[in-house]
């Protein structure tokens, strides 16, 4: 099967449009047509037929669209791990995860790596396509969603949930490094949309606790949501890092069934890293996942898990 015809396959059910993907591609629109008639004559099947302006996927072709994206990564793995027999290394590892984990800790610990380290190529997703992204160009995944079936992985800990004030704020001037979940309830919060693991988190505990706040405006920007509380607006509920003078407290949910990790009762989203098995660079990725549980451990803001012994 010809791996440019799958290209073009994946670029239109991205695009909806012959047109929106030729010009992504880079290709002329006839060509782009002929391929794709192409391959629908070597799967001797209907992939796509017209609704409007646009290509929807028939049924056969919406159950091509997985098998497609896995030969796709296979075919990408097959030609790195050529790369690396030839020249000895492994030239990168592209590594997929939700913007908040790529700014609040992830480049960070990109910066730790050195230049006998593969470069670390980072790529924005939705915790929801995570899993996705390993059948497409990322060879590792970190992620705060539930664990994919038939992954390698390794556990990272948590990353708490923080709730911002302003620096004049009364628990910042009393110096606190905690707050009770119901404290939160009588002011306004600004918090993530329910999209978002860290929502789904603090949902969670609050309808364990049976605690409704008294105003709750969603935000999906992690530097926005503190921004909000520096101004005075209210109290920013986020797992990012502060970065605008923001005064974070770990905020106590009430036992460990609210936090739902690590028997702590301190509001978390869990992490881990996954890539697929029998990756040529398996070895390299546990061990990079491995220090980068140890980076994670050593942060002030971090909720790690204990060391296992091995063997």
């Amino acid at each position: 099967m010809n791996y440019r015809r799958l290209l073009y396959f994946l670029a239109v059910v991205e695009a909806g449009t012959i047109t929106s993907a030729a010009a992504g591609l880079h290709v002329a629109q006839p060509g782009l047509s002929r391929q794709l008639k192409t391959l629908e004559r070597e799967m001797r099947m209907i992939l796509f037929e017209p609704r409007g302006n646009r290509l929807a996927l028939t049924p056969a072709g919406r159950a091509f669209v997985p098998l497609a994206r896995r030969l796709m990564a296979e075919t990408r793995t097959m030609e790195e791990a050529v790369e690396a027999l030839r020249s000895g290394r492994v030239s990168r590892l592209v590594v997929a995860a939700t913007p908040a984990s790529i700014r609040s800790f992830l480049a960070g610990f990109i910066a730790t790596t050195g230049p006998e380290d593969p470069p670390l190529l980072t790529r924005q997703a939705s915790h929801f396509r995570l899993d996705e992204e390993l059948l497409d160009e990322a060879d590792l995944i970190v992620s705060p969603a539930a664990k994919a079936a038939g992954c390698e992985t390794v556990d990272l800990g948590g990353t708490p949930l923080k709730a911002f004030v302003a620096p004049g704020h009364a628990w910042a001037r009393a110096g606190r490094t905690e707050v009770d979940l119901a404290e939160l309830c009588d002011s306004r919060i600004f918090a993530h949309s329910r999209s978002s693991v860290s929502r789904a988190v603090l949902e969670n505990a609050l309808g364990q606790r049976r605690l409704v706040p008294a105003r709750l405006t969603e935000c999906d920007d992690g530097p926005t949501v503190e921004a909000l509380a520096v101004a005075g607006h209210g109290i920013g509920v986020s797992t990012d890092l502060p970065r605008l003078g923001g005064y974070g407290l770990r905020i106590k949910g009430g036992g460990p069934s609210a936090s739902g990790a690590c028997g702590t009762d301190v509001l978390q989203v869990p992490l881990h890293v996954a890539w697929l098995p029998g990756h040529f660079a398996t070895d390299l990725i546990r061990s990079m996942a491995l220090r980068l549980r140890d980076y994670l451990a050593g942060q002030p803001d971090s909720l790690a898990p204990p060391e296992r012994p091995t063997g």
